[in-house]
């Protein structure tokens, strides 16, 4: 009999803990799509596909066409996983759910983290909130061994994120702790750089994403200038092609990158933007995307591939979010990554 392949893709909604917020919106839930795909003797493998209200740029009116017909069409897809780049969260759902078809040991990757227990350092993540909220998300995560915490910012008071910074570095210095910023395109064009300065008092890593993606002269103006480095995340978003990548990377020369596949071109599309941003001398780190424990598992092992990723924080721990969530082989101890064997 020949080995023949069929696709079942199913709607998921994964709840909160607590709200999720940004500067762009709060979140309650974070609906997902499972995929799983089988072939004709009951071998079976599953992935996930989610997409990320308000950044996903595939989620046009015909998304949930293109998951119908990815599902009647996957013997294609298998075989032409590039024509999916515009739809990199559905590229990303077919390459986990084919990685757990192959590997029935849930080891994709043969790798320090898969095969030695060598943990992938993760960032601690405070959510935004009101500054009662905020600082009682830091008291948690001082008291453990961290060295690295990330903050999203420009939700409340800008002075009041000032004030959480200065209590954080009264507890802790830039040799033992590292603070990133993540302002989700909060700051304003002529506010920016001074709103910058003012934060790098504070001995800041990086900073994400200052201003709204697509304006380009403005972002390379503020990454010439700008007190503190910066990271690119939603600017990567909907530049597909190699050429496009390499442009925008070489116009704006950031500091990092920071990658998410389900965003970013999945692990094909990822990989590329890696292999870029090493050319130009530009450093990069891997997160996850909000995705469940399913494609979390996936992205960890993928990104201890690289050694980097055991050298600089990784944005990897995000499964913790959820009520109902996918059981998993990994756990987090103290802010390292750890998986089960």
């Amino acid at each position: 009999m020949i080995k023949k392949y069929s696709c079942e893709i199913k709607p998921y909604e994964l709840q909160f803990h607590e709200p999720a917020t940004t500067s762009r919106s709060t979140m309650k839930v974070r609906k997902i799509w499972t995929i799983k795909i089988m072939d004709n003797f009951g071998r079976d493998g599953y992935g996930e596909i989610a997409p990320l209200e308000g950044l996903s740029a595939e989620l046009k009116e015909n998304f949930e066409e293109k998951l119908i017909e990815v599902s009647r069409k996957i013997e294609h897809y298998l075989n032409h996983k590039q024509e999916l780049l515009d739809y990199p969260s559905i590229l990303f759902g077919i390459e986990s759910a084919w990685m757990s078809y192959k590997h029935r040991d849930f080891i994709f990757f043969k790798t320090p983290f898969t095969q030695e227990n060598k943990p992938i350092p993760i960032n601690a993540l405070v959510w935004m909130g009101d500054f009662e909220s905020m600082k009682s998300q830091v008291d948690s995560i001082l008291e453990k061994e961290v060295s690295c915490i990330k903050l999203k910012i420009g939700g409340i008071d800008f002075e009041q994120e000032l004030e959480l910074l200065r209590y954080i570095r009264k507890y802790r210095n830039e040799r033992t702790l590292s603070i990133r910023l993540d302002a989700n395109g909060a700051f304003s064009a002529d506010e920016a750089l001074e709103k910058i300065r003012r934060l790098s008092d504070y001995h800041i890593h990086s900073i994400e994403q200052p201003i709204k993606p697509n304006q380009i002269e403005l972002l390379a103006s503020i990454i010439k200038d700008s007190a503190i480095p910066i990271a690119l995340d939603e600017e990567l978003i909907g530049k597909n092609t190699y050429k496009e990548k390499w442009s925008l990377l070489d116009r704006l020369n950031p500091h990092y990158i920071v990658l998410k596949p389900s965003l970013h071109g999945g692990i094909l599309g990822s990989e590329e933007w890696i292999f870029i941003a090493n050319q130009l001398k530009i450093d990069w780190w891997i997160t996850s995307a909000l995705e469940s424990n399913l494609g979390l598992n996936v992205i960890a092992q993928w990104c201890s591939k690289y050694d980097r990723c055991y050298e600089m924080p990784q944005g990897l721990g995000t499964g913790q979010l959820f009520d109902n969530n996918f059981p998993t082989n990994m756990v987090i101890d103290n802010y390292k990554l750890y998986i089960l064997k």
